[in-house]
């Protein structure tokens, strides 16, 4: 794993990278409101190229404290949009380098959010056990205050 940090991953992938804080597609908008300075790593296609892989849209850096923001724009899929940000996790974990569990977020923007409150409700427990300091999952537009 020759990636020790996020400035490694970002010059390794320079062409992955921009300073943004804002993905959409299809009607669908992940956005961070803050002054501090985040980069965007396209990571579907781009990052993970493979096409058996599963893996979420985008990442986020916030580099002021290092916390890393895994997006995934869907449909109306939410499991497996959250399948997609799991395997995500993992693969930078096995493949590119390990995120500190209460750095990971997980954001799930949807165009519609078809389950019902208890097995959303299970999903943010799953991934708050397992994975990270929190899921977030919207319709449309998350707009993420910092």
């Amino acid at each position: 794993m020759p990636n020790t940090n996020f400035d490694d991953l970002i010059s390794s992938y320079s062409y992955c990278c921009q300073t943004k804080t804002v993905a959409s597609e299809n009607g669908k908008r992940f956005e961070i409101i803050s002054k501090e300075k985040f980069t965007r790593l396209n990571i579907d296609d781009c990052i993970i190229k493979s096409k058996e892989t599963e893996k979420c849209d985008f990442g986020f850096v916030r580099h002021a404290n290092e916390d890393f923001y895994f997006v995934e724009l869907k449909g109306k899929n939410i499991e497996k949009a959250y399948d997609q940000i799991v395997t995500t996790i993992n693969y930078f974990e096995n493949n590119l380098f390990k995120i500190p569990k209460d750095k990971c977020f997980g954001f799930i923007i949807s165009s519609k959010v078809p389950l019902s409150g208890t097995e959303i409700k299970n999903l943010k427990q799953d991934f708050l056990k397992n994975h990270g300091q929190k899921l977030e999952i919207k319709n449309k537009v998350l707009r993420h205050i910092i």
